[in-house]
């Protein structure tokens, strides 16, 4: 199923880019992506994780520069999303992108961090 892109998303693209350039964002924006998560170390762990998606036969990968990440297919989300690991909050969906600020800033404790890097989704 292709997704749907905002009329006013496609103007202001094709405004602001040209032909070749419009056309490979908004190729991207439509292309289906791997689900990512991270595993909430408070309370869970990689090899917790790992078993747990082994035992529920849902193929994954690792994500080779996050400890925590994991990758599964976009299919696989609603599968993962009705597990205790997830309703016990033991994981949480996030994408790769959003888990690099917490690299680059490798916060202490007692630190406040404000994430303004929030976006819009819209549905199909």
């Amino acid at each position: 199923m292709e997704k749907a892109i905002p009329s006013f998303l496609i103007k202001k693209i094709t405004e602001q880019y040209n032909e070749n350039e419009a056309k490979i964002i908004l190729e991207g924006l439509t292309k289906t992506r791997k689900s990512t998560f991270r595993v909430n170390r408070i309370n869970s762990d990689e090899n917790e994780i790992s078993e747990v998606l082994m035992n529920n036969k849902i193929n994954f990968e690792r994500a080779t520069s996050f400890d925590d990440a994991f990758i599964i297919s976009k299919e696989s989300e609603n599968i993962v999303r009705n597990l205790d690991v997830y309703k016990k909050g033991k994981i949480y969906f996030q994408t790769l992108s959003s888990m690099m600020p917490i690299i680059i800033l490798d916060p202490k404790g007692k630190e406040n961090i404000l994430d303004m890097c929030a976006a819009p989704r819209w549905k199909n």
